[in-house]
């Protein structure tokens, strides 16, 4: 908020609001969740930038940040330190379907999967895997609604952050035979150590909306 008024007297004194070009990149389901408000009041703040957002799976906005295609991006990865970007956002993977009659005694666990390369597939057939779980593809999209669809219709059980699950899925947990997932994390990276002043400002946003530590710290010192 005092970045944009700053920006905002700046703009009137010199006549010059912010403007430019900002290309950002996040993954598809966790944009569509937890992005909108946020890249709706970056551009209700700055109306004269012109932000252009893909969604695409974390592997893909690697490549296009490489080749100098985007200026940010919201990737997933495995918990690390700050060698590869900017933590800033936390959570366990949980196992979730419509019920336990989707699964039959001795007959392997039907998935429902986003396309490859996706973080979350992979977790969830490399967990399978080092339980000793059989395990099929029984739907894929690469789409979040398309995989809830398919979950609420009981083709299968996928792997989701706890806080994508809707309420009417239910949690399957390790009394039915699923592994313990570890936490996904989500990491804000750049294009580059220097970026234009508007991409800087979206970083900013994105930053201070998404840091869960600062919230949850908040919470601890209430309880």
């Amino acid at each position: 908020h005092l970045l944009r008024l700053n920006d905002e007297i700046i703009g009137e004194l010199l006549n010059q609001p912010l403007e430019g070009e900002v290309r950002f990149g996040a993954p598809e389901d966790f944009a569509t969740t937890h992005l909108p408000g946020i890249l709706g009041d970056y551009a209700r703040a700055y109306p004269h930038v012109s932000l252009s957002v893909v969604c695409d799976f974390t592997l893909n906005l690697m490549d296009k940040m490489q080749q100098g295609a985007l200026d940010l991006a919201l990737i997933k990865r495995e918990p690390m330190g700050p060698a590869i970007g900017v933590s800033v956002w936390r959570e366990p993977l949980i196992w979730v379907g419509a019920g336990v009659d989707v699964l039959h005694e001795n007959a392997p666990i039907p998935l429902v999967l986003a396309p490859s390369p996706c973080v979350y597939r992979k977790r969830a057939t490399t967990a399978l895997d080092a339980a000793e779980r059989t395990w099929r593809v029984a739907y894929t999209s690469p789409s979040l609604a398309g995989q809830l669809a398919a979950l609420r219709a009981g083709l299968g059980v996928t792997a989701l952050p706890r806080d994508m699950a809707p309420d009417d899925l239910l949690v399957l947990g390790p009394d039915m035979g699923f592994p313990v997932l570890p936490e996904t994390e989500i990491a804000l990276i750049r294009g580059g150590k220097t970026l234009p002043v508007a991409a800087e400002r979206l970083a900013n946003f994105i930053l201070a909306s998404l840091d869960r530590s600062s919230v949850e710290s908040a919470t601890d010192a209430c309880a």
